[in-house]
């Protein structure tokens, strides 16, 4: 018995701290650096994060010069080569949809 409620709380544990670290952004992508070497960044309330892991990056991209609202999770340490260069951070988009319409 004690075993069960011992995996409950550590199982509502990891759901908050992944909640925690959640958060929604609106803004739009866009292409950092030069070819062969671009990754995807999405700019929100004037600050520049980079996106990992490299298949959002291309998903995203798709969708250069459209308004988005994205829920994402902030990743420490900044992870893939937009993680080394952009000044806000790393996020690893979880969804997102078009406000454009």
């Amino acid at each position: 018995m004690a075993r069960k409620a011992l995996r409950a709380a550590i199982g509502v544990a990891v759901l908050l701290s992944c909640a925690a670290n959640t958060q929604t952004l609106r803004g739009y992508v866009q292409t950092y650096g030069a070819e062969p070497h671009t990754y995807a960044g999405i700019v929100s309330g004037g600050k520049v994060y980079a996106v990992y892991p490299p298949e959002k990056e291309a998903e995203l991209r798709k969708l250069q010069g459209q308004t988005l609202e994205f829920s994402v999770r902030f990743l420490d340490p900044p992870q893939g080569e937009g993680g080394l260069f952009l000044k806000d951070g790393c996020v690893t988009p979880l969804s997102w949809r078009t406000l454009d319409e």
